[in-house]
């Protein structure tokens, strides 16, 4: 995929997800269905986490803005916390942004030999190359939002039982 279209689906989806979240109050996004299922915030936090692996990926040297706990709280296989433990939605979705804002600017300057080149993390169902990655992590967004959709679902039909 070229750059310029990954710049529009992460900017895309910065707003799709946006929007999703609109409305959602915090104990909304707090909710969880059953006991292994996630949470809104937790998805939207989980992206927040690998946007900065994406900006990572795009330049090494790139100053990561990390929340307190994002890692324990967001990574693969963190488990489910306290409600409370939690940031806001309403405070991490700028952050999201502004890292889907960050991509996109990496993306209008990145080389086609640096995507091209082997990435530093060595994650095989991702592709190995920084671009193939890029991309992966794109569909993962894509994937989540599904998972976000269902909860905000789930949120507004729960508000009129």
């Amino acid at each position: 995929m070229d750059t310029i279209t990954l710049k529009k689906s992460y900017l895309n989806s910065t707003r799709r997800i946006n929007l999703a979240c609109e409305g959602i109050a915090q104990e909304e996004a707090t909710f969880r269905p059953y006991d292994k299922v996630n949470s809104l915030v937790w998805q939207v936090g989980h992206l927040l986490y690998f946007r900065n692996t994406v900006l990572n990926l795009l330049n090494s040297a790139e100053q990561l803005e990390i929340l307190p706990n994002e890692k324990e709280l967001f990574a693969n296989g963190s488990q489910p916390a306290q409600s409370g433990a939690y940031p806001v939605l309403v405070a991490i979705l700028p952050i999201f942004g502004n890292r889907g804002q960050r991509i996109a600017d990496l993306l209008d300057v990145v080389s086609d030999a640096h995507l091209a080149s082997e990435s530093p993390f060595k994650i095989p169902a991702l592709g190995t190359t920084v671009g193939q990655q890029v991309f992966s992590f794109l569909i993962h967004e894509a994937n989540h939002y599904g998972e976000i959709n269902l909860l905000k679902t789930l949120a507004h039909r729960l508000r009129t039982v």
